[in-house]
């Protein structure tokens, strides 16, 4: 419990998704969305169930300098 996670003062959801603020002042999840939670509602609803995982994830191996592409 020592180095746990801190508890958050805001905590919402949207379409299934949790969000989380350490800001206790920040705005309400809609108005800090603003207009892409339309987006967000179509991705999230395209399935009766909702959103689903599939499969593990993809990973490559390849010789090349990481700080290139970062």
């Amino acid at each position: 419990s020592q180095w746990g996670l801190r508890p958050l003062p805001l905590v919402d959801s949207y379409a299934g998704f949790i969000f989380g603020s350490v800001y206790p002042k920040a705005p309400s999840l809609t108005d800090y969305l603003g207009d892409p939670t339309f987006y967000l509602h179509l991705v999230a609803k395209k399935k009766a169930g909702g959103l689903e995982g599939m499969g593990g994830p993809h990973r490559w191996v390849m010789s090349a300098n990481w700080k290139k592409g970062a």
